[in-house]
C-alpha cells in the first residue's frame, strides 16, 4: 500500500543519530533541498496519510509540524503565518485552492523541511473545482489554471506524488545540495549572509549622516526581517528611539526576535536592557537602562506616524515600516513625507502585498538620495530551492520564457513597429505556455496589485478574454477584456438599478445602471477593458492606442453595445482614454484602499441605446458643476429623484447620494422661502413619485433649507462620509458616526415627501 511508505520518506533527512542536534541533519554525507509532497485522493485515503503525518511528528520530538486548510488561511489570516518557520506544513487543498495560500504556506518550511498538499484526485480535481469569484450568470466546468498546475506537478519529477494507487517518491539523491552552495555559505557570527552584511552597514552609514531614506526588497526567506532587527537592536542600545510600524503587530516577530533582552511594559512598547558585560560592571541596572532607547510598534493609521515633521522636532529617531506592499500607497507616501528618517521594507511575492507593481509606483515618487536594497540570497533555504524554483515558475510566472528581452526595437519608427506586431483576441483556452508566461509577466509590471490569485482569477473566469499585441513571438502588449451585463443580468436588473442588488462581477454594467437608475442599461452588452499593459521600453508610442482600438473593432463587428474601462484616475489616463474616443461619465468619491487613487468610468458608445445613455450621464455628472436645479433637464431631475427616493428606501448609500444633497444645499442657501405644492405619493409604490419632479426637488430644498444643521453638512462637498463627526440633529444632540447621520438624513427627507399626502 502506498501509505506504508510515507512514513519512511517523510523522515529520510533526519537521523536518529542527529536528534538532539539543532540542525536535525540527517546520517548521509550530505545535505538535500526542501522537498515537496502531494498527496491526491478520497477523503479516507488523505484523512489517513494525514494521520501518519501528524504521528511521525509527534514521535520524531525536534520535528515542527504545522497544518492549514483553506479556511484558516482567509483574508488577513493567511499573513499571520508568515512570520513562523517549520519543518513540515501541510495544506488541505481538498475544498478550495488558492495559489497564493500553497505560496505562503511553502515560504515557511525551512532547511531540508517539506511542503504537503492534500488534494482531490488529480484526475478529477480541475472539473470540480471550487472558486469564488464567478461573475453572475457564469459557470466553470473546468479550471484550465489546476489543470495547468497539475500538469506542472506531474511533469516535475522532483515532486513526490502519492495516490491510493502510486507512489511517486524521490529519493533524497534527488534532493541533494550542491557543494559549491554549501561552500559559498556565510560564516559570519551575527549576519547570515554576505548581503545582510553590506545592507546593515549602508543603512547605519546613512543613518550616521542623518539621511537614511531607504527601501528594502526581498523575496521570501531572505533575512529581510532578522536585517531590520539587528538594525534596530544597535539603534535602541546607543539610547535612539524606534518607531515601527506593520499591518498586523504578529507581522513584525521575525524583527522582535532580533532584539536582545527586553522588558514588556504592554504588547507594542519594549524597553531594552544593556547586555554588554563592562557596563554590567561598573553601572546599575536603573543607570544601564537609562542610557537605552525604545522600539515601539503603532499600527498604520497611528498618528505618531505622521507628527514627525521636523528634524528638531521628533519624538521618534526613526521610523521602520515593515511589509510595506500590503499598505495602502497614500499611507506609505504620508509617512515618507513626515518623518526625516525611514527604512520601508516589503516582499515582492504579491501573496504578502501588491510585490512589484508596488515597487513601480512607489519608486518614482521617493525623494532624491533614497537607496534602494535587495537581498536575494535564501537564508530559510538552500540556494536553488526547488520548491521556490516550481512556485515562481507556476504561480508567479516569472521564467525565461517571460518578455524581458527586448532588443533592436526601441529605436524602429513607431508605425513600422506597430505593422509589423499582429493582434490577437481569444480565450485563454488558446493561449500557449510562452504566450502565457509573457502576458502574466507585462500585467504583474503594470499593475499596483497582482497577486498570484488574481492570475488563477484570469486564467479560469469564463468572461474573460485576452488581447496580445506580437512581434514575431514576443508580446509586447495585452489587455484582459471582461465580458458584461446582456441577458444575463435581466433578472436582476431593476434591483441593480435600485440599489438592491449587487450580484458578482459585470463591474461596469452595474456602475452604468446604478449611476443612470435605468435597469435597461443592465442588459446591454459590454466589453469592459479590466487591464492594458505595453512593455515598458515601448510604452508612449501608440502601442496601447492601437490595442483599444483593435479592441473596439472587434466589439462593434460582435455587435457589442459599447467598449468601457475603470481605472485609478489620473491626468495621463484620463488624456489616454478621452484622446482614444471614450467619454469619463463618472468619477468615484471613495480612494482605492490600495493605490489611493479615486476611480473614473470612461465608455465608448457603440449603439444608438448607449449613445443615449452616456447623453443622460455626462448630463448628470454635468449637473453637480454650475447649473442651477430649475435649469436641469427633466431626465437628470428624475434621475436625482429616483436617487433620493431609493435613498429613504434604504437601498442606496449616503455616499451614493451626497452629490445630489450638495447640490440642493447650495440651492437652500440661496433662498430664503421655497412656495411648495401638495404632492399625492404612493407610498409603496416607491421610488415613482406622482407630480412634478421640479416641485418635488423644490419642497425638499426647502427642508434642508429649514434644517440649518443639514445645509451645513452638505456643504461640505469633499467630507469624509465615512468619518462623519459633530452633526447637530433636530432636537439638538450630537449625532457621531455614519449610521445616526444618514438614519437622521433619510428620517428628514421622508418626511417632506410625507408631508402634502
Amino acid at each position: 500500500m502506498a501509505l506504508n511508505q510515507l512514513r519512511e520518506w517523510l523522515l529520510a533527512p533526519y537521523s536518529k543519530n542527529n536528534c538532539e542536534n539543532s540542525s536535525h541533519l540527517s546520517d548521509i554525507n550530505y545535505l538535500v533541498h526542501r522537498r515537496m509532497l502531494v498527496i491526491s485522493g478520497n477523503d479516507t485515503f488523505c484523512e489517513a496519510a494525514l494521520s501518519i503525518i501528524q504521528t511521525s511528528a509527534d514521535e520524531t520530538e525536534f520535528l515542527s509540524l504545522a497544518t492549514f486548510t483553506s479556511t484558516e488561511l482567509k483574508g488577513k489570516k493567511r499573513k499571520k503565518v508568515l512570520g513562523s518557520e517549520y519543518d513540515i506544513a501541510t495544506l488541505d487543498c481538498r475544498d478550495s485552492f488558492k495559489p497564493g495560500d500553497a505560496m505562503a504556506v511553502a515560504g515557511i518550511v525551512k532547511h531540508q523541511g517539506c511542503l504537503v498538499l492534500i488534494c482531490p484526485e488529480l484526475e478529477q480535481w480541475s472539473s470540480n473545482a471550487s472558486v469564488s469569484f464567478l461573475s453572475e450568470g457564469f459557470t466553470l466546468t473546468h479550471s484550465r489554471y489546476l489543470a495547468r498546475f497539475i500538469k506542472c506537478l506531474r511533469a516535475n519529477t522532483g515532486i513526490a506524488i502519492l495516490t491510493e494507487s502510486t507512489a511517486r517518491l524521490p529519493g533524497l539523491a534527488t534532493y541533494r545540495v550542491e557543494k559549491r552552495s554549501l561552500e559559498n555559505a556565510y560564516r559570519g557570527s551575527l549576519f547570515r549572509s554576505k548581503e545582510q552584511e553590506c545592507a546593515y552597514g549602508q543603512l547605519y552609514q546613512s543613518y550616521s549622516l542623518n539621511k537614511l531614506n531607504a527601501l528594502v526588497t526581498a523575496p521570501r526567506g531572505r533575512g529581510k526581517s532578522s536585517l531590520l532587527g539587528i538594525f534596530i537592536d544597535s539603534l535602541v542600545r546607543k539610547g535612539k528611539n524606534v518607531l515601527l510600524t506593520s499591518e498586523q503587530h504578529e507581522n513584525v516577530a521575525n524583527v522582535m526576535s532580533q532584539l536582545h533582552q527586553f522588558d514588556v511594559t504592554n504588547k507594542t512598547d519594549y524597553q531594552f536592557h544593556h547586555t554588554d558585560s563592562i557596563n554590567k560592571e561598573q553601572r546599575s541596572v536603573d543607570a544601564r537602562r537609562a542610557c537605552l532607547g525604545s522600539v515601539k510598534w503603532v499600527p498604520p493609521d497611528s498618528e505618531l506616524l505622521h507628527t514627525q515633521n521636523s528634524k528638531n522636532n521628533t519624538t521618534f529617531d526613526l521610523v521602520v515600516v515593515d511589509e510595506a506592499a500590503s499598505m495602502p500607497l497614500p499611507v506609505v507616501n504620508r509617512i515618507i513625507a513626515t518623518n526625516p528618517q525611514w527604512i520601508l521594507s516589503t516582499t515582492l511575492q504579491g501573496y504578502e502585498g501588491s510585490g512589484n507593481g508596488f515597487i513601480h509606483k512607489l519608486i518614482p515618487n521617493l525623494p532624491n538620495g533614497s537607496i534602494h536594497l535587495t537581498l536575494s540570497t535564501p537564508l530559510r533555504w538552500f540556494e536553488n530551492d526547488p520548491i521556490e524554483a516550481f512556485f515562481k515558475s507556476t504561480c508567479l510566472f516569472e521564467s525565461k520564457t517571460a518578455n524581458d528581452n527586448v532588443t533592436n526595437i526601441e529605436s524602429e519608427d513607431s508605425v513600422e513597429l506597430i505593422e509589423k506586431c499582429n493582434f490577437c483576441l481569444r480565450s485563454f483556452e488558446n493561449v500557449n505556455e510562452s504566450t502565457l508566461q509573457q502576458i502574466m509577466s507585462l500585467l504583474a509590471l503594470a499593475h499596483y496589485q497582482t497577486t498570484p490569485d488574481d492570475f488563477m482569477r484570469l486564467l479560469d473566469s469564463p468572461d474573460v478574454m485576452v488581447a496580445t499585441l506580437k512581434l514575431g513571438t514576443l508580446v509586447v502588449a495585452a489587455a484582459i477584456i471582461n465580458i458584461e451585463g446582456g441577458i444575463k443580468l435581466t433578472h436582476v436588473s431593476t434591483g441593480i438599478a435600485s440599489g438592491r442588488r449587487r450580484p458578482k462581477g459585470h463591474l461596469a454594467a452595474q456602475r452604468l445602471t446604478l449611476l443612470s437608475t435605468d435597469p435597461k442599461a443592465a442588459t446591454h452588452k459590454y466589453w469592459r477593458v479590466n487591464r492594458i499593459a505595453v512593455h515598458p521600453k515601448l510604452q508612449g508610442r501608440g502601442v496601447g492606442s492601437y490595442v483599444v482600438n483593435k479592441v473596439v473593432d472587434e466589439a462593434r463587428e460582435q455587435l457589442i453595445d459599447a467598449t468601457c474601462t475603470s481605472y485609478g484616475t489620473t491626468l495621463k489616463l484620463d488624456n489616454f482614454w478621452t484622446q482614444n474616443g471614450f467619454d469619463i461619465v463618472d468619477y468615484g468619491r471613495k480612494p482605492n484602499k490600495a493605490s489611493g487613487e479615486t476611480s473614473a468610468l470612461a465608455l465608448l458608445p457603440l449603439s444608438p441605446k448607449t449613445t443615449e445613455l452616456v447623453t443622460n450621464l455626462k448630463s448628470l455628472k454635468a449637473s453637480f458643476d454650475g447649473a442651477n436645479v430649475n435649469e436641469l433637464s427633466k431626465t437628470v431631475l428624475d434621475i436625482y429623484v429616483t436617487k433620493l427616493a431609493q435613498f429613504i428606501q434604504g437601498y442606496r448609500t449616503l455616499d451614493d447620494v451626497w452629490p445630489i444633497l450638495h447640490k440642493m444645499s447650495k440651492e437652500a442657501q440661496s433662498v430664503s422661502q421655497i412656495e411648495t405644492q401638495s404632492l399625492a405619493r404612493d407610498c409603496s409604490n416607491m421610488p415613482r413619485i406622482a407630480g412634478d419632479t421640479q416641485e418635488t426637488l423644490a419642497l425638499l430644498i426647502n427642508v434642508i433649507n429649514k434644517k440649518s444643521y443639514l445645509t451645513a453638512l452638505f456643504s461640505h462637498s469633499n467630507i469624509d462620509i465615512k468619518r462623519i463627526k459633530g452633526v447637530l440633529s433636530n432636537n439638538g444632540t450630537i449625532v457621531n458616526g455614519l449610521k445616526e447621520t444618514t438614519s437622521i438624513i433619510r428620517t428628514e427627507l421622508c418626511a417632506a415627501f410625507d408631508q402634502f399626502q
